[in-house]
């Protein structure tokens, strides 16, 4: 018979202090922490513009659980690919702060842990098939314990982000979070292309030049796709297949990386389940209805169940992607367990 892991639910409407406060009970959280001081709160602020990002009282309530247990939390986040709040920490920071994640509000002090604009990191060494030296946050080293606080939502290419998302994009550094999306390019359908400019507006890194046949996206381009989502014509596509395959199996190996001999509590609140990341600058209208919270110290477990709840209405959103292949490769890797079990909380 197949092990199970254990995923931990809290419905919707049943959210608050004492039933998180029990998933770090029955996870023995704590006690696997060991006196340990340094726990790290992962979270993200959401863009400027955007206010799906998950509510700064659920960090509240983490908060103030890490502190009862005596250890010291402190919330930690990296810096963005793109141009905008995010892309370094003074600005970062600030953002984070407007939407309610300040320290005062809080209970803890932010740490942007890639540096200033994301050139501290360190290089983890693997075995994996293709990221041998993954780069990750250098401050995640000043860290006993991660608790990661994801926004369970969609996302274009890979069709939901959850707790692997949220650690291995979210700690990595930025040549890190590049590596991820190097197979992500879109390029241009020159019979479709107008030549408005409109997506010289959004692009990042300045990698799109307008010819006499029309848009070309250049080697700077990080994979971002901001181009795609502003294109009025729909004029820019990605190779779904080969895009959205190879950015899955990156991110289970950079998952692989950062979580290797590093106690994690995994949740995913499946609240607010937008088509695409927060990383947006707009406030999208959910695709369904709120769930409720599911937690695990197995993130693919976590994934596997919050994906069990959502994935018809993701599959309506993104048909032509397959989410699955993240966990199967997680299992892979040895990050945890595709089968799991449901213990209401």
């Amino acid at each position: 018979m197949t092990e199970k892991s254990t995923v931990y639910f809290i419905p919707v409407n049943k959210i608050n202090s004492e039933t998180i406060s029990k998933v770090f009970i029955n996870t023995k959280f704590f006690e696997f922490l060991k006196g340990k001081k340094n726990v790290g709160v992962k979270v993200h602020f959401g863009e400027q513009g955007n206010n799906n990002y998950l509510n700064p009282e659920y960090t509240k309530i983490v908060v103030a659980l890490v502190k009862v247990h005596n250890a010291n939390p402190t919330i930690i986040e990296t810096s963005t690919l793109y141009r905008g709040a995010r892309q370094n920490r003074t600005t970062h920071i600030k953002l984070a702060q407007e939407h309610g994640f300040s320290e005062n509000n809080i209970g803890a002090s932010i740490a942007i842990i890639d540096g200033e604009r994301g050139e501290q990191f360190t290089v983890v060494r693997t075995n994996f098939t293709n990221v041998k030296e993954a780069k990750i946050a250098k401050g995640l080293a000043n860290f006993d314990g991660i608790i990661n606080l994801a926004h369970y939502k969609g996302h274009f290419v890979v069709g939901f982000g959850g707790v692997i998302k949220n650690i291995a994009m979210g700690l990595a550094a930025k040549g890190g979070k590049l590596e991820m999306h190097s197979h992500t390019k879109p390029w241009v359908k020159q019979n479709k292309c107008k030549k408005c400019k409109t997506c010289l507006s959004v692009c990042p890194t300045d990698a799109i030049i307008i010819t006499e046949k029309g848009s070309v996206i250049g080697k700077s381009c990080i994979g971002c796709a901001s181009c795609i989502e502003a294109c009025p014509q729909g004029a820019i596509s990605i190779n779904w297949n080969q895009g959205s395959t190879s950015t899955q199996q990156k991110m289970a190996e950079y998952a692989g990386a950062i979580l290797k001999d590093r106690l994690c509590l995994h949740f995913n609140f499946a609240l607010k389940i937008t088509p695409n990341c927060d990383c947006m600058n707009v406030t999208e209208k959910p695709i369904m209805d709120d769930i409720g919270v599911f937690a695990s110290s197995d993130p693919v477990a976590c994934e596997m169940a919050t994906w069990g709840k959502t994935k018809t209405n993701i599959n309506k959103l993104y048909p032509e992607l397959n989410p699955e292949l993240l966990m199967d490769y997680s299992e892979k890797l040895g990050l945890g367990k595709k089968a799991y079990e449901i213990i209401e909380i």
